[in-house]
């Protein structure tokens, strides 16, 4: 009966904390949902970061069984600062501070709750939340027109070294009877970030005897592999415009040609990957 008591009084507790934190944070959910689903969204991929965080945090369910349990008044100088950041971001309508200092909170929470050991084996799944909160509008416009025009710079370059005519006018390629512009869509910048995400989630794959400085490089791999493959994809959507108009690179041909494009960056991350853990012991 005690042992009862005691279970039931932990999940009224926790139902509780779970309830106080839905709805102090429901529209910092409500913001987030609302740049994930929104047209050329930069992160559509939000929706999985949680999904992939859980599945990181059950490959520790070893760990965690066999680590102490002490809760920690330290969580507290976590958990305090970010609600007031919250609240601060709530009042100025800010969602990435907002979004951040939820993070914040779940980890002050844990800290707290369970103590320093569970928030030493729980840091990665919990740092991983990072990728679900959306970078600022006017950041993500920056990077995306200064990649743009970066992309078709080395386009043009690239067309021209294989013997193709090509000028560029800004973020447009004209080759001989079209003109392609590059826009948000083929800057690169979607592609960049989902990579990146995906990247962390793989080194989980390396297995247990990995050195940190393999993962790490197949985390900074991701960003030129994204970029190359960003690459690729504007030379081919110019070259079929070019050979069979520019009506004929729109539509499927220009977004199922980023699924593949994305698909060819999988398989060089994969690579990079295969490479650095080869006859290593557990290596994915």
């Amino acid at each position: 009966m005690v042992v009862d008591s005691r279970l039931s009084t932990r999940v009224a507790i926790a139902a509780a904390f779970a309830a106080v934190f839905a709805l102090a944070f429901w529209p910092t959910f409500i913001w987030m949902a609302e740049r994930f689903d929104a047209h050329d969204s930069f992160y559509s991929h939000g929706w999985l970061v949680p999904l992939a965080s859980g599945w990181l945090l059950w490959q520790r369910r070893e760990r965690l069984r066999s680590c102490r349990i002490r809760s920690s008044a330290w969580g507290l100088a976590l958990l305090v600062p970010s609600l007031i950041a919250h609240l601060g971001a709530s009042w100025l309508k800010i969602g990435f501070v907002s979004g951040l200092a939820m993070i914040g909170v779940i980890t002050g929470l844990v800290w707290a709750w369970w103590g320093r050991e569970v928030l030493k084996t729980l840091r990665f799944p919990l740092l991983f939340l990072l990728f679900m909160v959306p970078l600022p509008g006017v950041l993500l416009i920056a990077a995306s027109f200064n990649m743009k025009l970066m992309a078709a710079s080395l386009a043009t370059m690239l067309l021209d070294l294989i013997g193709i005519p090509a000028q560029q006018a800004g973020s447009s390629i004209s080759v001989p009877g079209v003109t392609v512009i590059v826009d948000d869509t083929c800057s690169g910048l979607r592609s960049l970030i989902s990579l990146v995400a995906l990247s962390v989630v793989w080194t989980s794959f390396m297995g247990k005897g990995t050195k940190t400085w393999k993962k790490l490089t197949v985390v900074a791999s991701s960003i030129p592999i994204a970029l190359a493959a960003n690459m690729v994809r504007i030379m081919t959507l110019v070259l079929v415009a070019a050979i069979y108009g520019a009506k004929a690179a729109d539509g499927f041909i220009h977004y199922g040609s980023g699924l593949v494009v994305f698909g060819v960056a999988l398989v060089c991350l994969a690579w990079v990957s295969r490479t650095l853990t080869r006859g290593q012991d557990g290596a994915a």
